[in-house]
């Protein structure tokens, strides 16, 4: 008998007089079974982004990818779910003090830590599982407007509220920005810095080549806020940060809200610094102890490290309760921002960062100075950053703006890439509410109603809102003579006129 035989009866022999290996050798069989019965199962039911399901709520996993059958209009598609992200809580450490009834603080001197870093990990992003319907932003809209707590913060003219540089933190503890649970964020989600220079640090441009959006060009402004309780007589907190690019100064602003008061800017174009990768500490001081709101303010290469607290009693939670809708407008230099005016300004003062205080929405910038449907910019159109920078951030809302850089082509030629750029976005993201807007001004064009007319057909070939701000007019002589467009851009004040135009035409889209 050949070899082999006879170590399969050996085998075989073994298991008839061991009820143990008997049993085991059942239960092996039957788990290979069960498991080769829920891999053909899953493989044959397998979830495709956007294709059709059959029951609503049903969930699945595959590959890692958990996956929901969600009512998208009148269909069931599958939807991938996006996991919220926390970051836990460090353990105590030589160098890191822990305060359960208040924030979570580590001694001062956070740029230079001796222990090494824990893994992080980028701010959470609420998925939004049920796709907003039309009906229900615009009723959202409406709701904004009649909110009177919704306005554009006033400038602090008495000077109440101080902010002085100082050379390092010298408050007793601090807490790390990517401590995320306690800050809500503003514009796109700021990534988790991993370089040793950067620690701790949040940024749309991480040390390591991360970008929020693969344009360069497009990186816009962001923010985070706050409420924050102190029982420190000056009320004060230190606000470390840094920029990237090596080049001129940046800034960021501070707007702040007592517990009955508006809500006010400290000054008009925020703290100013050289941009040359040092950090600098901005000490804070609002004038009293109590509890107030913050929003921090940052241009688009600033490097956010945390804050310096006075006292172990300060307590920073988010300042937003539940997540804020996100909305994305997708543009050009209107959009990023540029600006062409001599007073103070800072590129929150642009109409997204406007319309996100009129809204309490999310407003995510997506502009490129120069860019339009067809009009070339940083080597791109609308069309290579529509889905490649769009999807990641997860908007509830996408607002495709019309472009004055494009007026050299025919209206058709605008019309129709327009088309194929809005239904490259529904491909990708199927639940995604898309909204249209023309170009705001004419820009001098002749042609612009002819463009706009274009632009209209098409987006109701497609069925989606259209916005006409052409044909409105929005801008005309009688309204420009307040001075709210400079050479070709809007100043200030239009940027305020525009967001709410924008909000009034939303709140009436059918």
């Amino acid at each position: 008998m050949p070899q082999n035989n006879r170590r399969v009866i050996y085998f075989f022999t073994l298991i008839s007089h061991d009820w143990r290996m008997r049993k085991s050798f059942a239960l092996l069989l039957a788990a290979t079974v069960i498991i080769g019965l829920t891999l053909g199962v899953a493989n044959a039911a397998a979830p495709v982004v956007g294709k059709k399901c059959s029951k609503a709520g049903l969930s699945a996993k595959v590959a890692g990818d958990r996956f929901t059958c969600t009512k998208s209009g009148k269909k069931l598609i599958w939807k991938k779910v996006i996991p919220a992200v926390i970051k836990a809580a460090p353990s105590p450490s030589p160098t890191q003090t822990m305060d359960p009834a208040a924030a979570t603080v580590a001694p001062s001197a956070p740029s230079a830590p001796s222990a090494p870093p824990e893994p992080t990990q980028t701010p959470a992003v609420a998925e939004i599982m049920t796709p907003i319907t039309l009906s229900s932003f615009v009723s959202l809209a409406q709701s904004a407007m009649a909110n009177s707590e919704n306005a554009i913060p006033i400038l602090d003219t008495a000077n109440t509220v101080q902010v002085l540089e100082v050379k390092k933190n010298e408050l007793p503890n601090f807490l790390f920005a990517d401590t995320v649970q306690k800050f809500s964020f503003f514009g796109p989600t700021p990534l988790v810095e991993k370089d040793s220079s950067r620690l701790h640090g949040l940024s749309l441009v991480s040390a390591d080549g991360r970008k929020v959006y693969q344009s360069d060009s497009a990186i816009p402004p962001w923010g985070v806020g706050f409420d924050f309780t102190s029982d420190d007589p000056k009320g004060r907190f230190i606000v470390e940060t840094s920029a990237t690019d090596n080049s001129g100064t940046y800034s960021w602003r501070l707007a702040y809200k007592s517990a009955t008061g508006p809500w006010k800017y400290q000054s008009v174009n925020g703290i100013s610094h050289k941009n040359d990768n040092e950090k600098f500490f901005d000490e804070v001081t609002l004038g009293e102890a109590g509890k107030f709101s913050i929003r921090l303010e940052f241009e688009a290469k600033t490097t956010f490290y945390g804050l310096g607290l006075a006292d172990k009693a300060a307590s920073v939670t988010p300042l937003l309760k539940s997540s804020a809708v996100r909305v994305l407008i997708v543009g050009d230099s209107w959009v990023w921002p540029s600006f062409n005016e001599s007073g103070p300004v800072h590129v929150w003062d642009a109409y997204p960062g406007a319309l996100s205080w009129l809204s309490g929405w999310n407003v995510i910038s997506a502009g490129v100075r120069g860019q339009g449907y067809l009009s070339v910019a940083a080597d791109e159109t609308y069309k290579d950053r529509v889905v490649r920078d769009v999807i990641p951030q997860h908007p509830a809302v996408v607002i495709f703006t019309g472009s004055s850089n494009d007026h050299l082509f025919a209206d058709q030629q605008i019309a129709e890439e327009m088309g194929r750029d809005i239904q490259a976005l529904q491909k990708a993201d199927p639940g995604v509410l898309i909204i249209v807007c023309s170009p705001y001004a004419t820009g001098g064009d002749q042609k612009a109603p002819g463009q706009s007319k274009a632009m209209k057909a098409e987006a109701n070939r497609i069925g989606v809102p259209y916005i006409d701000f052409i044909n409105l007019p929005l801008f005309d002589q009688s309204n420009n003579g307040q001075g709210q467009l400079s050479q070709g851009h809007p100043t200030r004040l239009g940027s305020s006129y525009i967001a709410r135009a924008l909000l009034k035409e939303l709140a009436a889209v059918k």
